[in-house]
């Protein structure tokens, strides 16, 4: 068998990774890798024509750890927006393996890409590709919200369904997910190095970081700000297992991951000692390719079927949408959640699904309308103009009523809680008793939280405004001309000045000081 790369794919993904290097810091089991100075390493490790480097190497277990995401959501159950907290977990694997599924990552994303143009369906993946011609979300939504225009249009109204997959990398079945692969790479079984690199995903094993401090008891915050100091002066620690005392277990690597093991801190992939069947750590350098190679045949065969009967489809990695006519809705939304469980062993939810009309209002402009969901019935019923509720479309961060397009509005509440977070930390720090002054700085803060900003979240949300705007790379692309968002965005600087001056004003009152700005 053949090797998946050519040796201009090792020297495109070279470029690629020095093009933006930064080495890499966060806590790991192994030392900094500093892939400019070493990428020799990786390379002898990966070229071996015989496959026995790849295949006598060890992965690392992964670092597990809880990411917290807070959303401000709308509760069905209650009728009312509330703030709750999106709690993944995160899988991280080490700075050393990350450059090795990174690399194969980034092959087969190229085989990947060349099979899903030569069946011809391209068009409805968008997430986690490099042949998209610098396109980003702006595009994405936008080209969605004008595909809906065409459908009403051409119909009169249409309907939309938006269909999230519940814990997909959790549920990805090893079996399908290796037979998918060879298909994408046009083997009849996978190359041994591959094969090894899949094993590595599909049993993988896992140390949960919060249960290693509290083990070798390790007080995090003191550790990390002992950590800065210490990397101003080129020192510090350069792996989590310089925190586990050599007296314990021996000083080397092998020899403290075996003390992790002995301590039963090294969880694999199982249930109750039975390797598991399906899922994929979300987090490695592998799990974004890996879930659009997954869902390869389901991909192309909603292509198909909407190419016959008339609807687009579209798919953002576990986000799935349907643009059809509306009395389609209930017969596509069953026969896709019907074809994904059977055949791919994953769940879409009736109450995750989302479905919004576009038709016409009482004053006769195009408008969306929020179709309920009857439990009883199990289907979408249709909107009654008497009693129907405004329901923007929202889909990439933004949304669209069928006349204006929006920034979303959970989006734009984050947004302001990170500022505010933001403000009174950087005064708070300003305050404070190791304060050498009572000056506050405020260009860190107008630098991630106003259009001062190089690129935060309101430049990106001001080139989606405009007509047409450059990205990072120069190229010159299509935002949404949009009116409304730049509304939405108007009022963000008095919001943050005032935000700066109300807490400076609590701050100096508590202090007992004047306010020094700067």
């Amino acid at each position: 068998m053949e090797q998946l790369y050519t040796t201009k794919d090792w020297e495109d993904y070279v470029k690629k990774v020095e093009d933006d290097f930064q080495l890499k810091t966060y806590p790991q089991f192994d030392p900094y890798f500093d892939f400019t100075l070493y990428k020799e390493k990786l390379h002898k490790l990966v070229s071996d024509s015989t496959f026995k480097s790849i295949n006598s190497y060890d992965f690392t277990p992964f670092l597990k750890v809880l990411v917290k995401t807070p959303r401000y959501k709308y509760q069905e159950g209650d009728g009312i927006y509330d703030l709750e907290t999106k709690i993944r977990p995160i899988l991280f694997a080490s700075h050393f393996d990350t450059y090795i599924y990174g690399f194969y990552a980034f092959v087969l994303n190229r085989k990947y890409q060349e099979y899903i143009h030569h069946i011809g369906i391209e068009e409805a993946i968008m997430a986690y590709r490099s042949d998209l011609d610098g396109k980003c979300n702006i595009q994405f939504a936008n080209e969605t919200f004008d595909e809906v225009d065409e459908m009403v249009k051409k119909h009169g109204e249409c309907s939309v369904i938006a269909l999230d997959i519940k814990g997909y990398f959790d549920h990805i079945d090893h079996k399908k997910l290796k037979e998918a692969w060879c298909k994408v790479i046009g083997e009849p079984k996978l190359p041994p190095d591959q094969y090894h690199v899949f094993r590595s995903l599909t049993k993988y094993a896992y140390v949960n970081y919060v249960s290693f401090l509290k083990h070798f008891r390790v007080n995090l915050r003191k550790l990390e700000k002992e950590q800065k100091r210490q990397l101003k002066k080129g020192k510090g620690y350069q792996s989590l297992l310089d925190l586990i005392p050599d007296t314990i277990n021996g000083a080397g690597f092998k020899n403290k991951m075996n003390l992790l093991r002995k301590r039963k801190l090294v969880t694999i992939n199982s249930n109750n000692g039975v390797l598991k069947t399906a899922g994929i750590p979300q987090g490695s350098s592998m799990s974004a390719v890996l879930s659009n190679v997954y869902l390869v045949d389901f991909d192309k065969q909603i292509v198909e079927k909407g190419k016959k009967e008339g609807f687009l489809y579209r798919r953002y990695c576990d986000d799935l949408l349907i643009i059809c006519r509306k009395e389609e809705v209930n017969r596509l939304k069953d026969y896709l959640m019907n074809l994904i469980s059977n055949d791919y062993k994953l769940i879409i939810q009736d109450k995750k699904t989302a479905v919004v009309d576009f038709k016409r209002d009482t004053l006769g402009k195009i408008r969306s309308f929020k179709r309920e969901y009857n439990k009883t019935a199990k289907t979408f019923d249709e909107v009654n103009l008497k009693d129907a509720k405004y329901k923007n479309l929202q889909y990439l961060g933004f949304e669209y009523s069928g006349q204006k397009k929006y920034i979303r509005a959970s989006s734009l509440s984050r947004y302001f809680r990170k500022q505010k977070a933001r403000v009174v930390k950087t005064v708070t720090m300003a305050y404070s008793k190791n304060s050498k002054s009572d000056i506050i700085y405020k260009q860190q803060i107008f630098s991630r939280y106003s259009h001062f900003g190089k690129r935060n979240f309101l430049t990106y949300a001001y080139n989606a405004s405009k007509k047409y705007y450059y990205n990072s790379a120069k190229d010159k692309k299509f935002g949404m001309d949009s009116p409304s968002i730049r509304r939405q965005l108007a009022a963000h600087m008095r919001i943050l000045k005032q935000e700066i001056e109300k807490t400076s004003e609590q701050r100096a009152k508590q202090k007992g000081t004047k306010i020094i700005k700067k």
